[in-house]
């Protein structure tokens, strides 16, 4: 079989697969894949298997300068591609769910991101005005009383977000012997990496664990052979795009969710309130509450840096602390050398 049926079929798939979740995201993120693989084929020699970083770098560039494509539009696409690979990563090595059988070299969202082109930034969340801020402890409280059904899995799912601050990359990919209860710990693994990290959690979601994984999670279909702490009924482990979708409705069924903007409208359309809706609370708004709480409570910043998986500690404070309520100035005039 051809590479080029190979894509094909796995775009198709993909679609079908993404289509019982939502039918609007499925052709959405179909879309962008396909405009994806044409540009590896028109502008590179590169094909969607053995693409790298550079290229969706070079991609998004494209979509931004030559195709006039606003930068929301490119964080959808961004967002696509990684949602594409990860499925493949899932189903594709070994030909399941009716995907083909490839072999991707690697996921070339893993090291590229739209926000090192030069004017992304300016529709991003965090230049929004209270774009990115985080939750108060009480409407995180609100938040987790509203999850969807099942509300079991899904009160775990936000518990543990806010309890330790992992990625919801990290969370799908928890795998129960990860988690030690006794010192209420979890080994946190992102995107291929070998070396874990160490995060901790309060003893109160114990309670919840068990519950999920004596009474609940055997029921789940695929429970049995799976390794991992959330298994679905269709696969062995989540989709991180679940976990949003858990946390999104929360938001909205707790009257806790806002548009922050709006990206580019469909096509042949242009109003400004037709584009897709780029909402204030999202998975990561969880982990964004428990890092400023952490420091509001008077933790560490260095220690933060550590707990939230962050190279550089300075990523740390320009995320974090503009958000803080704990007061700086006091806090050196009682604490800092008078001499």
């Amino acid at each position: 079989m051809s590479q080029t049926t190979d894509a094909e079929r796995a775009i198709d798939t993909y679609h079908q697969y993404k289509e019982k979740q939502s039918a609007s995201t499925a052709r959405e993120y179909r879309r962008h894949v396909r405009r994806f693989r044409d540009y590896l084929e028109d502008h590179t020699e590169a094909t969607l298997w053995d693409c790298h970083s550079g290229h969706a770098e070079d991609f998004y560039q494209w979509m931004k300068d030559d195709k006039q494509y606003a930068p929301s539009s490119v964080r959808v696409a961004h967002a696509s591609l990684g949602d594409f690979y990860s499925t493949l990563e899932t189903f594709g090595t070994d030909g399941r769910r009716g995907f083909p059988e490839v072999s991707v070299s690697q996921d070339p969202t893993e090291h590229a991101t739209p926000e090192r082109l030069d004017g992304m930034h300016k529709s991003s969340k965090k230049d929004v005005e209270g774009g990115d801020k985080p939750l108060s402890s009480e409407e995180v409280a609100e938040l987790i009383e509203n999850v969807p059904t099942p509300t079991v899995r899904n009160e775990l799912i936000c518990r543990m977000l806010y309890q330790t601050g992992m990625r919801r990359s990290e969370l799908v990919r928890v795998k129960l012997d990860h988690i030690d209860q006794e010192r209420n710990h979890i080994a946190v693994y992102g995107k291929k990496t070998e070396d874990p990290r160490d995060v901790w959690y309060q003893s109160s979601l114990n309670w919840h664990l068990n519950r999920w994984i004596e009474s609940e999670r055997p029921a789940v279909f695929n429970a049995e052979d799976s390794d991992y702490l959330f298994p679905t009924r269709r696969q062995e482990r989540m989709d991180e795009q679940t976990v949003t979708d858990v946390v999104t409705t929360a938001a909205e069924n707790a009257s806790l969710q806002e548009v922050v903007y709006r990206g580019k409208p469909p096509e042949g359309e242009v109003e400004s309130d037709t584009g897709r809706a780029i909402n204030r609370v999202g998975a990561h708004t969880l982990r964004k509450s428990f890092g400023v709480h952490f420091i509001n409570d008077g933790g560490d910043i260095s220690f933060l840096a550590d707990l939230l998986g962050h190279d550089d500690i300075e990523t740390t404070k320009e995320n974090y602390l503009k958000y803080s309520t704990k007061d700086l100035q006091n806090s050196v005039r009682r604490h800092g050398p008078s001499i």
